[in-house]
């Protein structure tokens, strides 16, 4: 585990620590608090390798470093509450605290338990083979509350089983049955639980954040709010161009449903035209309609006309012969 400063440090090496610490904090973007505890030294040393490229952890005393932010001329800086954490220490980066808290949290390994931990999620034991023989394993996967059996000389997991809820303590016992099992529960990785930046100070809640699920919602936003200004007719740089040639289509289709002889459109109006007589011609059953009956209906009907002509005529003539009699 990571080990305190030791306690003997003279009053130059402690003005010192507190002048290196009031520098960092003044010249870096973002001051963080780290809580080490329980971090492996090893461990540590590994990830301060891995991260040196965009942070920089340094750690001390905690009477030192609240001494350095309560000293430091950064306003608000003294808003980080180093009570946040079981053993503080610094990081510093020029990173903004979003991006720097994703950056330790892909840092972070698993590790197995020992005992005594505090199970950071539900830790599930999955159905299938153990690969572990018959025996007092048996009886402990039982105790444990899964549903277990022996076959083929090896204790098979029948059904998936949660034997750990998040948050609830890790004995030694249960510590010795995951590592059977091959189960890592644990995370090792640094511990970001404040963050200062812009003036303001970001809770480990502000910064873990789903950055792709939040991604998406603002790509789903943005397209949203283009579609509402091109359909509301708000023109600006980004909705000009498509509401010209949204109307621009819409008065083409309006020319073409219309049959108006626009050279724009006249293809497709006659093209349109075309489409409807033939839709038009199939409608109709031409077959059915006896083409010699309707010419003989039109010559009778011809014939009567003709007929209703010379009666007409016939009766003006005898009018005008009465007439001259008397």
């Amino acid at each position: 585990m990571v080990q305190p400063t030791p306690k003997q440090m003279s009053r130059e090496e402690k003005e010192a620590k507190v002048e290196e610490f009031q520098e960092n904090i003044e010249n870096f973007d973002v001051v963080g608090v780290l809580d080490m505890h329980s971090l492996p030294a090893r461990q540590l040393q590994d990830i301060k390798k891995e991260m040196k490229e965009f942070a920089t952890v340094r750690m001390s005393r905690k009477t030192l470093m609240d001494l350095a932010l309560e000293n430091s001329d950064r306003d608000g800086v003294d808003q980080l509450d180093l009570n946040e954490a079981v053993q503080p220490a610094f990081i510093f980066s020029e990173k903004d605290p979003f991006q720097l808290f994703s950056l330790i949290k892909k840092n972070k390994t698993s590790a197995a338990a020992q005992g005594g931990e505090i199970a950071p999620t539900d830790i599930e034991v999955d159905e299938g083979d153990t690969g572990i023989g018959p025996g007092p394993m048996l009886g402990k996967l039982q105790q444990a509350g899964l549903q277990v059996q022996v076959d083929d000389g090896s204790i098979h997991v029948t059904k998936s089983g949660v034997i750990i809820e998040q948050g609830e303590e890790i004995t030694r016992e249960d510590a010795d049955l995951l590592n059977q099992l091959g189960i890592e529960p644990l995370e090792i990785g640094l511990d970001l639980k404040l963050a200062f930046a812009q003036d303001q100070v970001f809770t480990r809640e502000d910064l873990d954040i789903d950055t792709e699920a939040y991604r998406k919602d603002v790509e789903a936003a943005a397209i949203r709010s283009f579609n509402l200004a091109v359909n509301a007719g708000v023109i600006n740089d980004r909705t000009a161009s498509t509401i010209v040639s949204k109307a621009v289509q819409n008065a083409k289709n309006l020319a073409i449903s219309e049959g108006l002889p626009v050279k724009e459109t006249i293809k497709e109006a006659l093209a349109l035209a075309a489409s409807s007589s033939r839709g038009l011609e199939s409608q109709l059953d031409l077959e059915d309609v006896d083409l010699d009956e309707a010419e003989d209906d039109e010559s009778e009907a011809e014939e009567s006309e003709e007929e209703s002509d010379d009666s007409e005529d016939e009766s003006e003539d005898e009018s005008e012969e009465e007439a001259d009699e008397e």
